[in-house]
């Protein structure tokens, strides 16, 4: 029946009208059947008195039986007005007690809905929050049912996303620990080489501090990496835009990387159909996240021999694309390969080294841009795409150009 009402106020009315009906049903019936009852043993009672014969015929009575019926009468009279206000009295609690009775006979599915939802909640508070409430009302109680399940959804998603914090932090420790113990390690170790001037020749510990000095790099990169992480995912990084060419930040990350190409034996190739396009980025973060792609395709990219690199300018938008020949990488990685720490295989990661959070940093600096980046991989190479919108900058360079020509 609570099915029906949509407010839980018209339902009670509703309760409050039928039960006060009932009640004095209930008290009319009761009361005819009281009154037929005394009737009945009230005639009895009567037809057990004689009744004295006409003159002439039986025997006569004393007025003894004559002064009983009229002491009777009057006694009868007497109770009824004493009575009266007690009678009364009696009917009114009576009518409460059914009117209450019947009233909670109604509201049993109204209370067992409250204490379904009552209970409920105390086992989301206890953490048992995996089931819905399930109630069809369309009133006030089913509008909680309804805020309950979602306070139980959005409790889940909280938990869920603490637990996935959690496990993000002890995955960036045990990456940080293990990524900056290696390099720790060998510089540790070749210093100590260098220093011990007994065993080896001027050349020899020059050679070993050199090494040194080359891990010692790697190992502040990875501080760097880490500490652009943190301020990254924090918000701490405000952006610094001017008007940057793109075009020739681009050349110069791959001049800078010559000698990385040259040491793991990799040709490299850089094309662009514009020589120049101007737009409104902070030039420090774009050419981190330039560097970041470049640096990936060079350490999985060893494989395949060569690297290229494109600038290509649309209407709306100028992409920078990264290609590298190596290993292709799976699908069920390329959903994952911009999340942070994840690496395609562990023991290319141990190869290569690196923290796994040189393409979330690049996403992450990207879309900071208003811009997109993607990935593919195939027999045709695994191309990296960072799109950027062309903003205000480079049409405004257009409209000059075509006025001065």
């Amino acid at each position: 029946m609570g099915k029906k009402f949509k407010s839980i106020r018209t339902e009670i009315i509703v309760y409050c009208f039928f039960s006060v009906i009932l009640a004095m049903i209930t008290d009319i019936v009761l009361g005819g059947l009281i009154y037929t009852v005394s009737s009945t043993l009230g005639k009895k009672q009567y037809d057990k008195v004689p009744v004295s014969p006409p003159p002439g015929r039986g025997v006569r009575f004393s007025r003894h039986g004559d002064d009983l019926g009229m002491s009777t009468g009057r006694l009868v009279r007497h109770l009824s007005r004493d009575t009266l206000v007690s009678f009364m009295l009696v009917t009114v609690i009576a009518t409460i007690c059914f009117f209450i009775i019947y009233f909670l006979l109604f509201i049993k599915r109204i209370v067992k809905d409250m204490t379904y939802i009552s209970d409920r909640i105390i086992d989301i508070a206890d953490g048992k929050s995996d089931e819905k409430i399930i109630i069809e009302r369309q009133d006030e109680i089913g509008e909680i049912a309804i805020q309950v399940n979602r306070m139980s959804e959005k409790i889940d998603t909280l938990m869920r996303s603490e637990r996935d914090v959690l496990q993000a932090n002890k995955d960036m420790i045990t990456c940080v620990a293990h990524d900056l113990r290696t390099p720790l390690t060998s510089v540790i170790g070749y210093l100590q080489l260098a220093a011990d001037m007994e065993k080896f020749s001027e050349q020899e510990r020059h050679k070993y501090a050199e090494i040194a000095m080359r891990k010692a790099n790697r190992l502040q990169g990875l501080i760097e990496e880490l500490f652009s992480y943190t301020k990254l995912m924090s918000g701490e990084i405000t952006l610094h835009k001017s008007e940057i060419d793109i075009v020739k930040l681009v050349e110069q990350m791959v001049e800078e990387f010559y000698p990385q190409f040259c040491e793991n034996n990799l040709e490299y190739e850089l094309s662009q159909n514009v020589s120049s396009c101007i737009i409104n980025a902070d030039g420090e973060l774009m050419a981190r996240a330039v560097q970041n792609l470049i640096s990936n395709a060079i350490k999985y990219g060893k494989d395949g021999k060569r690297v290229f690199v494109e600038v290509e300018k649309f209407e709306k938008e100028i992409q920078v694309r990264v290609t590298n020949f190596g290993l292709i990488i799976p699908k069920e990685s390329l959903e994952r390969i911009f999340e942070r720490f994840y690496r395609v295989e562990d023991s290319r990661s141990m190869q290569t080294g690196g923290t796994g959070l040189g393409l979330n940093i690049a996403r992450q600096i990207v879309v900071l841009h208003g811009g997109m980046i993607k990935v593919e991989s195939d027999i045709d190479g695994t191309i990296f795409t960072i799109a950027l919108p062309l903003e205000k900058a480079e049409k405004d360079k257009e409209r000059l150009v075509n006025i001065t020509e």
